[in-house]
C-alpha cells in the first residue's frame, strides 16, 4: 500500500511538475523584475509565487471534479480538449517557444506597471495555467480513494517546494545554464508534456468511444 502511494505520487508529481515547468516561470520572473533587482526581492518574489499558486492548485484538484459536474461537461470530453491543450503546449516547448500557451504581451505589459508581478501574471496564469488546470482537474476526475486524493494533494506539496526552490535560486541557474541549456531543458520537458496529451486524448477518445458506441 505505502509503495502503491508512492508510486502515485511520484507519477502525480512528474506530471504536474512537467507542466508547471518552474525553470521557464523563473526566466520570465527575471525578465519582469528589474534588472538591480537584489536576491532578497528574488526570494520574496518566488515565494508569493509558490504561495499563490499552491492555493490555486489545491483549490483545482479539491474541487475542478465539481465545477464540471456543475457544467455537466464529462470525464472524457476534459481529456479530449485537455489532451489539445496539452499537445500545443508541449509543441510550443518543443519549438522553444516557451510557455507561450500561458503568457501573452498584455500580461507582461500589466505586470510591469504594478509593483507585484507574483500572483498576476507569474502564478496566475504563468504557472498555473490552463494545461497545469487541466490536469489537475483530470487528476481529480480519476481519483476514486482517498489515497488518491492524498497522493494528488502531496504532489502538489512536492512540486510547489521544488518550484520554490528553484525559482529563488534562478539568478544562479540562469547563470550556470545559461540561454541555451535552458531552451534544451525546456524542449525535453515539451516531449513530455507532448507524451502526456497523447496519452490524455487517447485515453478520452477511448473511453468516449466505448461509453456511446461500443
Amino acid at each position: 500500500m505505502v509503495l502503491e502511494l508512492l508510486k502515485d505520487i511520484l507519477g502525480n508529481s512528474v506530471s504536474i511538475f512537467t507542466i508547471m515547468n518552474p525553470l521557464s516561470v523563473g526566466v520570465i520572473m527575471l525578465g519582469l523584475l528589474d534588472e538591480n533587482a537584489s536576491k532578497e526581492e528574488v526570494r520574496h518574489t518566488a515565494k508569493k509565487t509558490t504561495r499563490a499558486s499552491f492555493v490555486a492548485m489545491l483549490v483545482t484538484f479539491l474541487l475542478g471534479t465539481y465545477i464540471f459536474q456543475f457544467f455537466g461537461i464529462s470525464p472524457d470530453g476534459l481529456r479530449i480538449f485537455g489532451g489539445t491543450i496539452l499537445f500545443v503546449m508541449g509543441l510550443n516547448m518543443v519549438q522553444g517557444h516557451g510557455k507561450k500557451v500561458n503568457h501573452n504581451m498584455k500580461d507582461q505589459q500589466a505586470a510591469l506597471e504594478r509593483e507585484d508581478i507574483s500572483v498576476v501574471p507569474l502564478a496566475i496564469p504563468v504557472m498555473v495555467g490552463a494545461g497545469l488546470a487541466t490536469t489537475l482537474i483530470n487528476l481529480s476526475i480519476a481519483a476514486e480513494t482517498w489515497q488518491d486524493y492524498l497522493s494528488g494533494v502531496l504532489a502538489i506539496i512536492v512540486c510547489s517546494i521544488a518550484a520554490l526552490l528553484i525559482l529563488q535560486r534562478m539568478p544562479f541557474i540562469k547563470k550556470t545554464l545559461g540561454d541555451n541549456g535552458l531552451k534544451v531543458f525546456n524542449r525535453i520537458m515539451g516531449l513530455v508534456v507532448g507524451s502526456l496529451a497523447a496519452q490524455m486524448f487517447l485515453s478520452g477518445v477511448f473511453s468516449f468511444y466505448q461509453n456511446n458506441f461500443a
